[in-house]
């Protein structure tokens, strides 16, 4: 039979090892010392609130997103951006070789050279009419034939402007988040495939899945915290905004959608989000410790107690863990739980002698 004491198998913790623990009523008394520098936490009485865990992911706003498709037929001269890149309103996306557009500034050139000699007709006409010299019908013609020389100048320059010239711009600030072109590809007018799509990420959706069962507990409104697999040590908060009250047949979920602020752009497109809703359902009143208090052990659940110097192991009941908090049965208000080092002086307190 070998004995010891508490203080010993904290000086010494690394090197320790223990048989197979049983289950230990009996109080054991600790030094001074050491219940000096013991982190303990009180029993508390709190509210059980029920946190409804839904699984997501990240979408941009629909609002915020646009769609770059090809507005003339041709070949992609050079391509200016890739996937994920940050792009201003306006920067040039890619470069295009095409006869139509060939085509629409030869008309826009011609339109313009027509103005000009309607204009300067124009104003010949005009002179002689004020000498008398032409007919106020003549005059008249040769306003209407420049009204119609400036109509075609702006009809040209309108299609030219449609149609982008001979290049691809952005039509928003954003960023890359779908590309379908590269260099030297023939893209087509008349196909409907987008080229680019470009979102603003400043704010994101979370579209989250609620199974059946929880539906009751979801409202309009409701404050969620979100994380991701990226940084799971940050949480986000955000509320729910739409509730898209239809079934998927498939997995019997119904959709909510959440919107969040993404200032840092720290949330991307498809990441996977996990999604935590407290239910207003309340659960009553019950016995709350820090969840990292307790001790697992052949399937049951301890806690370390610390009573004036002395420490012993009872057996708890969890009824849930909500977050850092478990709530649990066979405890009182008031009694000290061990949160610190509790594994090592839970193998040490059963430890046979």
């Amino acid at each position: 039979m070998r004995s010891f004491t508490i203080c010993i198998m904290l000086a010494a913790i690394s090197s320790c090892t223990s048989p197979a623990p049983s289950f230990v009523k009996e109080e054991k008394p600790v030094s001074d010392s050491l219940v000096r520098h013991l982190q303990t936490a009180p029993v508390t009485i709190e509210e059980m609130e029920d946190v409804i865990k839904l699984n997501g992911r990240i979408t941009p706003t629909e609002q915020k997103q646009a769609r770059v498709y090809a507005l003339v037929s041709g070949r992609v001269q050079s391509v200016k951006v890739e996937l994920g890149d940050p792009v201003k309103q306006g920067q040039v996306l890619a470069v295009i070789q095409s006869s139509e557009v060939a085509g629409f500034t030869n008309e826009q050139s011609l339109a313009a050279a027509n103005l000009a000699i309607a204009e300067k007709n124009l104003e010949t006409r005009k002179s002689l009419y004020e000498s008398n010299l032409v007919t106020e019908q003549e005059w008249l013609s040769a306003q209407t034939e420049y009204n119609k020389a400036k109509s075609e100048l702006i009809k040209a320059e309108q299609v030219s402007a449609i149609s982008g010239g001979n290049t691809l711009k952005a039509p928003i600030t954003g960023s890359i988040i779908e590309k379908n072109i590269t260099g030297n590809s023939e893209v087509r007018q008349d196909n409907d495939n987008v080229l680019f799509t470009i979102a603003d990420l400043s704010t994101v959706w979370v579209i989250a899945s609620v199974y059946e069962s929880d539906i009751r507990n979801i409202h309009l409104g409701d404050a969620v915290k979100v994380t991701t697999l990226a940084n799971p040590g940050k949480e986000y908060t955000g509320r729910i905004d739409k509730i898209y009250n239809v079934l998927d047949p498939a997995n019997r979920t119904m959709k909510v959608r959440i919107s969040m602020p993404n200032p840092d752009r720290e949330l991307k497109p498809e990441m996977f989000a996990r999604v935590y809703l407290t239910s207003r359902t309340k659960g009553g009143r019950k016995c709350c410790i820090p969840a990292k208090a307790v001790v697992m052990d052949n399937s049951k659940r301890y806690v370390i107690v610390k009573k004036d110097t002395t420490l012993s192991i009872r057996e708890i009941s969890l009824i849930k863990r909500i977050g850092d908090k478990a709530f649990i049965e066979g405890l009182q208000e008031g009694e000290q739980v061990v949160t610190q080092a509790q594994v090592f002086i839970y193998d040490a307190l059963n430890v046979k002698q």
